[in-house]
């Protein structure tokens, strides 16, 4: 059986052998302090709710992999130009929502492919949103909203009662 425990430790396995994650948390996204340049590129688990159905348990969770948007300095100028840039903007903003999206992607892949991923299931199609937060630096990313089901065998062994007791009959505590 798979418990909150395994769960959030897969995510944290996962997300942390990926080469575009540096750090993996499961807390409140405003806790995050974006002055620490070595938290970044950072991926942050949100557990919305779980559904317990007979035989499965379904986690909805909120993935979001973000980096630090910075400014881009062009070097050079003018017609001949060394360096090429498809898209000119003032920051790197397109280069964190492109390498967030393919990150998450990458993460759910590995989930609905791969035979090791503990019976981890993405049950319907997901949702992923790119997003800007301002906080003392800006922060950007994609956040994708997944359905996750894993099996739940509910052993009735836990709890010692029989059918009178629960009912209230003579031999109840």
């Amino acid at each position: 059986m798979q418990t909150f425990y395994s769960f959030s430790q897969f995510f944290d396995n996962v997300c942390s052998a990926h080469p575009n994650i540096t750090t993996f948390r499961m807390d409140d996204i405003r806790e995050i302090d974006t002055t620490k340049q070595t938290l970044f590129p950072l991926a942050n688990l949100i557990v919305n709710n779980i559904t317990i159905d007979s035989g499965l348990m379904t986690y909805n969770v909120t993935l979001m992999v973000m980096d630090r948007v910075v400014e881009i300095d062009y070097n050079s100028t003018g017609s001949f130009n060394d360096l090429t840039y498809d898209y000119r903007m003032t920051s790197n903003i397109f280069d964190v929502h492109n390498t967030s999206l393919l990150t998450i992607n990458d993460i759910i892949s590995y989930i609905y492919r791969n035979p090791d991923a503990l019976d981890y299931n993405v049950t319907t199609s997901t949702l992923v949103t790119p997003f800007e937060e301002r906080f003392a630096n800006l922060v950007a990313g994609m956040a994708a909203d997944i359905n996750i089901t894993v099996g739940n065998p509910q052993p009735m062994c836990v709890i010692n009662l029989s059918a009178n007791q629960a009912l209230g009959g003579e031999d109840a505590c």
